[in-house]
């Protein structure tokens, strides 16, 4: 999928903006301003009259690189293959081109390569998926045509708009502003509306769409608020996508704000409404992040949204996540870092008890070799009393020609009801071939002012984290590649526990237990979040709290306390001081003594939970070092609670 259709959810930088002024010399010169539509006829040439296989190679890479950008990925990997010929090392992307072309056999036989090469799991797995794409079926109760509206130009990103209506994005020439964008040759993008009776198709409202490329617009169920992306420069010179709100309160439109979520550098886009329209799903890659995106969360609160949350880790791979549709409790949304059959994949999960699930692959032939993305379920259009599921989506299978979308139709017979459709029925046939992955994200939280007892601010990949995996009473040592990340297939009902180390930071593991009858692929996201060790810096353990008067560790302190034990368990190379507290009521020397006995009370719990005793200081500080300095005939019962407090401290040594 090219940057146009993803609607530059890449940053743009100064000169690769969409709008250049430098005259483009060479091949390499178009390439790197990413205008590669200029690129190639440039590329071919200098490939021709190249003289040495070196260059011929370079530039035969270069011009496989564009081709991919554009999807067409059957040229993309001609001229891997004649890279490759020249002595130039393009297997990954060859073997990712023949994936996407769907030439599944030449990808296996390339992934095999690699995995033995290498010793990387990762090219093993992706060489038995291209096996099993060889080895399963295309499911004949699912039926895919092509979208009426499509064109030669890119159209993708449909969303119903009321009944008898689907908006989308293309980037045709009806498109608003004169400027072309020379990544795809084509114009900037806006929405479009189609009539779905009439078959007609028109620009979306003048005062959505603009110059600049907009689309994957989402609406509330009122139809009276619509939530779209918009990729443009506000402040800086470089272009950023972003989210933009507009209300409709007379039933017209107003003129868009942006929802400033992130700093102005973060590309934000693709938005869904979920829980009756009080919460907003979308995809970001944070400024200063490693430039992939996750799906993000925020809620409706007075006067606006509240700040976004990362989904869930079983839901955000190593990868990017992108596109988020929903329909009842179910989300849609499409990875290319979770184990699929070629670019991006739809995958869904549903909102159950225990929160959203793990992601399941949609399966051939909703999902292709090629991208696929942009999944809308047509509720209320008329269906034959055999289909349970029904809508469109985007997909880049039409190799060479850019995005379209296609209709798709689920058989009853693979849904248990139209109102939870991801709840499916396997076959027996599938629940043999089902494969479990897991994939293991090792990050370092990062807090306010770098204080431990401050929020959470971020969370950054570290790479080079050693995992410990015990598995069937072996441990097996792995570590994790420069995203913080490793993946593994497991085993079905497979239970590991996943210990993760770095020198300088706290050591932590983690029980997971794998299904035992999956209905179709899994993967099992999981993330281990390490905190730097900080030496003599007083960390106040939550929620320890004593009767008046007494010492004894009552039952609800013994949580607080045994996870300290976990990290003492887990980090044997630390010692610890801990320490009490009291507030500033009472005579100075009974908190004195109060705080000591409180603090060795604390002591003797953790050391009988099998804690050493030598790793181990206590003391009392009585009311000598409060966190609120208030006048103590002044303080507030909540100020006095502050101050009253069990605390730990990381020292070097006894």
């Amino acid at each position: 999928m090219n940057c146009k259709t993803y609607l530059i959810l890449v940053v743009l930088v100064g000169a690769f903006g969409c709008k250049i002024t430098q005259a483009i010399k060479n091949g390499q010169m178009a390439y790197d301003l990413k205008q590669y539509a200029v690129a190639i006829p440039m590329l071919e040439k200098e490939y021709t009259d190249a003289d040495s296989k070196a260059d011929k190679g370079q530039k035969a890479k270069l011009l496989g690189d564009c081709y991919d950008y554009k999807m067409d990925y059957l040229e993309s990997s001609r001229w891997y293959e004649k890279a490759a010929k020249h002595y130039v090392n393009v297997m990954p992307k060859l073997a990712s081109a023949y994936k996407k072309s769907e030439q599944y056999a030449k990808a296996r036989d390339k992934y095999q390569a690699l995995c033995k090469s290498t010793g990387e799991r990762k090219w093993c797995i992706e060489a038995a998926l291209c096996e099993r794409a060889l080895e399963e079926p295309t499911n004949t109760q699912v039926q895919m045509s092509t979208f009426a509206a499509n064109s030669p130009y890119a159209e993708y990103g449909p969303v119903f708009y009321g009944e008898d209506f689907l908006v989308f994005t293309s980037d045709r020439e009806e498109s608003l502003g004169d400027e072309v964008y020379n990544w795809t040759g084509n114009a900037f993008s806006d929405l479009y509306v189609l009539n779905l009776k009439g078959q007609k198709v028109n620009n979306f409202d003048a005062i959505i769409n603009s110059a600049a490329n907009e689309g994957t617009a989402c609406f509330s169920q009122d139809l009276n608020e619509i939530f779209f992306t918009r990729c443009e420069s506000i402040n800086l010179r470089d272009q950023y996508c972003r989210l933009y709100f507009s209300q409709r309160p007379n039933g017209f439109w107003m003129e868009p704000e942006p929802l400033m979520f992130f700093d102005e550098r973060t590309n934000v886009a693709h938005a869904t409404l979920v829980e009756n329209d009080s919460v907003l799903i979308f995809s970001a890659a944070p400024y200063n992040s490693d430039g992939t995106y996750d799906l993000y969360y925020s809620e409706r609160v007075e006067g606006g949204w509240s700040a976004p949350d990362l989904m869930p880790t079983r839901i955000n791979s190593a990868g990017n996540e992108k596109f988020a549709s929903s329909y009842g409790d179910t989300l849609f949304f499409a990875s290319d870092g979770l184990p699929g059959y070629g670019g991006y994949d739809i995958f869904k999960t549903y909102l159950g008890a225990q929160g959203w699930t793990n992601p399941e692959n949609m399966g051939r032939p909703i999902n292709s070799g090629a991208d696929d993305f942009s999944l809308a379920v047509d509720v209320a259009g008329t269906r034959a009393a055999d289909i349970a599921l029904q809508g469109y989506l985007s997909s880049s299978r039409n190799i060479g020609t850019g995005d379209d979308i296609f209709f798709f139709s689920i058989a009853q017979a693979d849904q248990d009801s139209t109102d939870n459709p991801q709840k499916e029925t396997p076959t027996e046939e599938k629940k043999k071939k089902s494969k479990i992955f897991i994939a293991v994200r090792v990050v370092e939280l990062i807090h306010e002012d770098n204080d431990p007892n401050k929020p959470i601010t971020d969370r950054l990949p570290l790479p080079g984290a050693k995992i410990v995996m015990n598995r069937k009473a072996r441990d097996v040592d792995v570590k994790t590649d420069k995203k913080g990340f490793f993946i593994r297939e497991l085993s079905k009902g497979e239970s590991l526990v996943f210990t993760a180390s770095k020198p300088g930071y706290l050591s932590m593991e983690l029980l997971v237990n794998a299904p035992s009858e999956p209905r179709q692929d899994t993967t099992i996201n999981v993330e281990l979040s390490l905190d730097k060790i900080v030496y003599d810096k007083e960390i106040v353990l939550e929620n320890i709290y004593y009767d008046y008067d007494k010492w004894d560790i009552r039952e609800d302190a013994r949580p607080s306390l045994d996870s300290l034990g976990k990290i003492l368990a887990l980090n044997p190379e630390i010692f610890i001081q801990l320490g009490s507290h009291t507030d500033c009521q009472g005579p100075e020397e009974y908190n004195e003594v109060l705080s000591q006995k409180r603090a060795a009370s604390a002591k003797d719990y953790l050391v009988s939970q099998g804690v050493a005793l030598t790793r181990i200081a206590s003391i009392g500080y009585g009311e000598s070092s409060p966190i609120d300095k208030c006048t103590c005939d002044d303080c507030s019962e909540d100020q006095h609670q502050l101050n009253r407090r069990t605390s730990f401290k990381i020292v070097k040594e006894r």
